[in-house]
């Protein structure tokens, strides 16, 4: 039983795209008894229309993987091209577990991956999850503009911080640094959130999973901070090619091969998609042996991120 969603995102307006009419009606069903209103497309092509039309008709975009005419993939990317609808979360359905195909969705923008058939919990948090992040891009966006001019000939900036609730104002500043500061912000804000949580408070992937799923995270988090020992470094530095920025932390590392490559896990973990998202949005990204320091390129020219 499927009870409305409780959590402090409320109800959204979600698009479900779908070519299968029978999942359209039972996932609708779904949605609307977790609170949510819903409107439908059957294919990408028609979801792309109806949002080009009306940008902010809906919150998120739950998407199957494959479709005829324009699949779950192809809407991701046209989405993300685009200024007024690059925040828009998309959630993709599949039923493919080849890892290529869940590293291609990241690379694409997609904010995750459900396996079918969707646990209805699950697809609660996920909305919840991507609403959140959703709703804290935009109020950073407006930041953003205001810093980058600011900026602009900025050479070197360099933070040190041992706290979660410095990371999004500390990976704002240094995206400002960049040409395509919201781009810079989502990676930036994955990497120094990842040397906090892991390299400094410990907190491995598969412990956060766990927290999380018990709504103990944010806790845990607080419980650590008071304890800490050390703290996160993350600097930029403005050279000719780029923005150069490094993050560093006093942690033994991770396997961050694991986060960055093809594992369908880790487009389905929130513990490892920022990490693999990270690696995509740079344009080069590279960690030192054992993982506790990561540089990262911003090209002054700017790049295709899709």
């Amino acid at each position: 039983m499927v009870s409305p969603s409780t959590g402090s995102i409320g109800a959204r307006r979600v698009l479900l795209v779908d070519d299968d009419r029978l999942v359209l009606m039972m996932m609708t069903d779904v949605l609307e008894r977790l609170g949510h209103s819903v409107e439908t497309a059957q294919n990408g092509a028609e979801a792309y229309a109806m949002i080009r039309e009306r940008p902010d008709r809906a919150d998120v975009v739950l998407a199957d993987r494959m479709m005829p005419i324009m699949d779950g993939l192809a809407l991701t990317r046209r989405l993300k091209r685009e200024v007024a609808t690059r925040l828009l979360p998309v959630i993709l359905l599949t039923g493919a577990s080849a890892p290529s195909d869940q590293a291609e969705g990241l690379a694409a923008g997609a904010f995750y991956y459900l396996p079918k058939p969707v646990d209805d919990a699950l697809l609660d948090r996920v909305i919840g999850a991507a609403m959140q992040e959703h709703d804290s891009q935009k109020r950073i966006r407006q930041t953003l503009r205001t810093h980058q001019t600011a900026f602009a000939n900025l050479q070197v900036a360099q933070f040190t911080l041992d706290r979660p609730d410095e990371v999004e104002g500390v990976a704002s500043l240094l995206a400002s640094m960049a040409p395509d500061p919201e781009r810079a912000f989502q990676g930036l804000n994955a990497l120094i959130g990842n040397a906090i949580e892991h390299g400094l408070y410990q907190i491995g992937r598969t412990a956060k999973e766990e927290l999380t799923a018990r709504g103990a995270f944010q806790a845990e988090l607080q419980r650590r901070a008071s304890g800490v020992s050390g703290t996160v470094e993350a600097s930029g530095t403005r050279k000719a090619e780029g923005i150069h920025y490094l993050v560093k932390d006093p942690g033994p590392g991770f396997a961050w091969r694991t986060r960055i490559g093809a594992d369908p896990s880790t487009a389905r973990s929130k513990g490892g998609r920022g990490v693999a998202r990270a690696a995509v949005l740079f344009d080069t990204l590279a960690y030192n042996a054992a993982g506790n320091a990561v540089a990262g390129l911003m090209r002054h020219e700017k790049t295709e991120t899709w």
